[in-house]
Parts: structure tokens; sequence; C-alpha cells
């Protein structure tokens, strides 16, 4: 249906008005790519996005700052509560930024996205990254910001990422059970304290012991949606956590 009303009614490009597609190779060539992966936890260059290994949870109340980075040093493998490895194919600017932000505010407009989607992860996917085993949950946003858009971009770049690597998606591990301030008017101690206790395991996602999950959503800027979300799921017992992100915000 979509082929046909393609070629009765030809797309044009959200940003040039060029016919024949929503989101044109033209346009397409100026998003710009995330060329150096970055750890979720410090935001600092590393090999292919894995978390470094000096990283891990103390409670702020446990260890002054001084202390905190010593024992950090210190440390020779992940805290079992953080994701192993970020992915992202680009930085949130520009035409990215753009088509992020309209296909939020104009559900008409996600086929820009699925656009932006498709590009983003066959790149991840030249880049011979593996995923082989894992389960892809979207974060999910709340129920009425959902019915307010009528989707849910990280279920669109979801399933084409699970497509993409052949491996399934399941929307109902992960649940939503608070919707505080937008994230993005918020300072960076103040994301992390607004998303706590947001998420939970679904009804319908018992089934988390010993599995391994990619987690997906559209824009990643202090990593406080992915690491509080990846701690729900490692509390549910999880056996590994990765996280993709359409976009970086650095």
């Amino acid at each position: 249906m979509e082929k046909l009303i393609n070629a009765v009614f030809p797309p044009r490009c959200v940003f040039c008005g060029a016919l024949g597609d929503v989101f044109c190779e033209n346009c397409m060539s100026n998003c710009t790519l995330l060329k150096e992966q970055r750890c979720l936890v410090c935001d600092r260059p590393s090999k292919n996005g894995e978390t470094h290994p000096y990283h891990y949870v103390l409670e702020p109340s446990q260890k002054n700052e001084e202390t905190r980075l010593k024992d950090q040093e210190k440390q020779s493998k992940p805290h079992s509560l953080l994701p192993s490895q970020f992915i992202s194919p680009f930085i949130y600017e520009n035409n990215v930024r753009e088509c992020i932000r309209k296909s939020k505010y104009s559900s008409r407009l996600f086929s820009c996205l699925k656009r932006l989607s498709f590009e983003g992860v066959n790149i991840v996917y030249e880049w011979g990254l593996s995923f082989e085993g894992f389960i892809v949950v979207p974060i999910p946003v709340s129920k009425q910001k959902e019915k307010l858009r009528g989707f849910n971009q990280a279920d669109i770049i979801s399933k084409i990422f699970a497509k993409r690597f052949n491996i399934p998606v399941d929307t109902s591990i992960l649940t939503r059970i608070k919707d505080k301030h937008a994230q993005h008017s918020l300072s960076r101690n103040e994301r992390f304290e607004n998303i706590k206790n947001s998420f939970e395991v679904g009804k319908q996602g018992y089934g988390v012991l010993g599995k391994k999950f990619v987690l997906v959503d559209d824009i990643c800027t202090t990593g406080a949606t992915f690491l509080e979300s990846s701690r729900v799921l490692f509390y549910a017992g999880a056996l590994d956590v990765k996280c993709f992100a359409l976009s970086k915000k650095l």
C-alpha cells in the first residue's frame, strides 16, 4: 500500500523539498556520523562503545568524589548493574536532530524517522558487531505520550534493528510506571534523579532471568534512561544488557 501511495503521490524530502523520498540521499549525507563510540557511564571514547572496566555503582552518600575516583582506578571489571556496551551511529545535530524532533511532534512524519533508522542500523550492521542471542527491548514512553504522538519512536527503531540483526523484539519486557518532567530541560544530575524508579519489568516480561537484551531509544544524552532501565533488567536477572541509540547528543 505504501509503495502504491508513493507512486501516486511522490513524497518530498522534509528538508529540501526534493521529490522522491521523505529523507533524500543528499540530505542524508549531511547527517554526522559518530565515528568514535563512547562509554555510556563517563561519555569518554571507548572501543566499540564498551563500558570501561573501572566503572561501578556507588551510592553518593558512601564515598566522596576523590575517594570514588581512586576506587574506580582499582576496579578490574564492570559492575553487574551496568550495560556492557553502548552503540550509536549518528550525532544528534542538524538533520538528525530535526528528523527526530519532527517525528515526535508530527506522527505523519514518522516515515522520516523510519528512513533515518534504516540508514543508522545498516551502518552499525556494517561495523560487524554481533547481537546474537539478544532480545531487542524498546525504551517505553508513558501511555499519555504514546497516545498523543500515535506511536513510540523507540518501537519503530527496535523493529528495524531486530529485523536487520535477525533477533527477536519484545515490547512487553519493560513498562514505564512514572512519567515526570521531560528530560531535555534538566541538568545532568536532575536527569538521573528524574528518571529514577521510572521502569519495571512488565507483567508479560517475566522471562528475564538469564537472558540478554539490547535496549533501544532515539536519543542518548547523559545515559540516565539507559542506565536506569538496565538496572531494572539486571535486578530481574538479566545476564547482559547492551544499548543502542539512533543518535548521541555530545
